[in-house]
């Protein structure tokens, strides 16, 4: 009992992630020591007299990493990916560089129009058409519409840029999805969410066995087409596995006693707010002569977090029987809100409100409900519309500051990319629903690694050059692999240990957990522990 009583699971986690943190400092640290001499400044391959060695040296006969054998003098630059800036460089040095910030402050606007008005309302409607549940949603079709941004980045780097497409921006938005995501939810919610083991322990099942993968494919630095399809294989059958996610979780709740019971074994139905459902009640009264009561309906209200269901309420009189509505009263974008701060925003977002009502189906009202199809894949276009143009303004800006793209692809362009991840899952779990927005989060890593990367690889060796391998440089195959799985296992137990408990304490845990390992990676890519990254080559961009 002493022990039990002492031990703090907090304390531990913290303990936790600075020993991960540790260990991966001092891998860094052994492989500089290791070889330190394999490179000279210029990125040559030298022999152990500091010599350099020519580019066709066999590294077979001297026991050298093959990926010395294809690595450049330098890198270029991810600017070159994009169209041309109406800006030259010494102009945005004198001043044009704000535009392009102004530029991202606004797409940041329009990311947040297009998922609070039309993707998450139209997966809400999708959860009730198929009659999902809230969490399965969340890590199919959620992660996917959210990802839909690096999918449509990735595609375009294979047609367009005719790039190999790096792992980095996988790396840096997987990290950033599993810490920081999770971290802004717990920050932003009410109050303290309770989340439910099962989909969080499903959840980061599949990312592991992603994880796995994707070391197993790359461990001979050589990507095939049986390997690429095997990616798109792996995502099917985690589409399979939560088709029968229901009877799953039915058959592991019931047997496994190390986790927490269910907080509701009923399964989820409609999905509204409990500021919705007064609404609807109160015209239920009036409607009903004064007796507020509402028969047969079938809804979903939030408590603690969690979502609860409320099933066939009795009326007192059969002419009363009024169904609840999911939507909530119809809100104008025309209106002017009061108040000017509120005022100027919605001044500024008339343009893009101009566009979304023109080209999206607003599928909150009744007339158009149908439409939620059409609704959901135009928001996945505006999606990648707009995180496109966000990404490619915060690249130029980072090239015109003088931040090497290693960096760059780590932090902000992670963030730019991932940014229709953190906003879905921050309205999803201010409606209480912390199970979808966790289930984002994660489910988003798998779409990530299967998807996001089997499409632009099976694409490369299938369609545009059939029987054509693609070379990978897995020098940080090892540290990566490492990150990503350290995090599940930082996020799981700190999950547990807060007794399944998403709040401000274990979210700023996750937070300063994702600002270490965003600053070791970041040390590793900038060659502070040894020279492993070749220099940018210059660019006239």
């Amino acid at each position: 009992m002493l022990g039990r009583r002492s031990f703090r699971p907090k304390v531990f986690l913290i303990w936790a992630s600075a020993l991960t943190l540790g260990l991966r400092g001092a891998g860094y640290l052994f492989d500089f020591l290791g070889n330190p001499s394999d490179l000279t400044a210029s990125g040559h391959v030298v022999d152990s007299l500091g010599d350099p060695l020519p580019l066709e040296y066999s590294t077979a006969d001297h026991g050298m990493s093959r990926h010395l054998l294809y690595m450049p003098n330098c890198t270029p630059r991810a600017v070159e990916q994009f169209p041309r800036d109406i800006f030259s460089q010494q102009q945005r040095k004198e001043g044009a560089i704000l535009l392009h910030v102004v530029g991202v402050i606004y797409m940041f606007l329009a990311l947040s129009i297009v998922c609070d008005s039309y993707f998450v309302p139209a997966l809400e409607v999708l959860c009730d058409m198929l009659h999902l549940q809230t969490d399965v949603a969340g890590a199919t079709f959620m992660a996917a519409g959210s990802s839909a941004p690096e999918l449509a980045t990735a595609v375009i780097g294979v047609f367009i840029a005719k790039d190999d497409v790096g792992l980095s921006t996988v790396v840096g938005s997987a990290i950033y999805n599993v810490m920081f995501v999770v971290s802004v939810c717990g920050l932003a919610a009410n109050s303290a969410v309770q989340l439910s083991w099962w989909p969080l322990f499903r959840d980061c099942l599949a990312y592991l066995v992603s994880i796995v993968a994707l070391i197993v494919v790359i461990m001979d630095e050589v990507i095939r087409w049986y390997e690429s399809l095997m990616f798109l294989a792996l995502y099917v059958l985690y589409i399979v596995f939560m088709f029968f996610n229901q009877p799953l979780e039915k058959y592991f709740v019931h047997r496994l006693r190390c986790f927490p019971p269910e907080a509701s074994s009923v399964p989820d139905q409609v999905v509204v707010q409990y500021e919705k459902v007064s609404y609807s009640e109160s015209h239920a009264s009036e409607n009903g002569n004064g007796s507020g009561a509402v028969s047969e309906a079938s809804v979903q209200l939030t408590k603690n977090g969690r979502a609860t269901s409320l099933e066939s309420l009795s009326s007192n009189s059969e002419e009363t029987a009024t169904e609840i509505h999911k939507a909530a009263p119809e809100e104008n974008p025309w209106h002017a809100p009061r108040g000017r701060c509120a005022y100027c925003i919605w001044l500024l977002s008339i343009p893009l409100n101009a566009v979304m009502y023109i080209t999206i189906p607003d599928c909150r009202q009744d007339s158009m409900r149908k439409w939620f199809l059409v609704t959901f894949f135009m928001s996945l276009v505006w999606l990648s519309a707009f995180s496109f143009l966000m990404v490619w303004m915060i690249t130029i800006i980072g090239f015109t500051v003088d931040i090497p793209d290693s960096v760059m692809s780590l932090t902000f362009v992670a963030f730019g990319v991932s940014l229709p991840d953190v906003v879905a899952s921050v309205l999803v779990i201010k409606d209480g629903l912390g199970d979808m927005a966790v289930s984002n989060a994660v489910g988003s890593n798998v779409f990530d690694i299967l998807v996001c990367l089997g499409i632009p690889w099976f694409l490369q060796t299938c369609v545009l050059s059939p029987g054509s391998t693609i070379q990978v440089y897995s020098e940080g195959l090892l540290y990566s692999s490492i990150t990503l799985l350290s995090t599940v296992a930082i996020l799981i137990l700190g999950i547990h240990f807060n007794k399944w408990l998403l709040d401000k304490c274990i979210s700023i845990v996750f937070m300063f957990v994702y600002i270490g390992y965003s600053i070791l990676a970041s040390m590793y890519e900038l060659n502070v522990f040894g020279y492993f990254h070749p220099e940018e080559c210059p660019s006239d961009y």
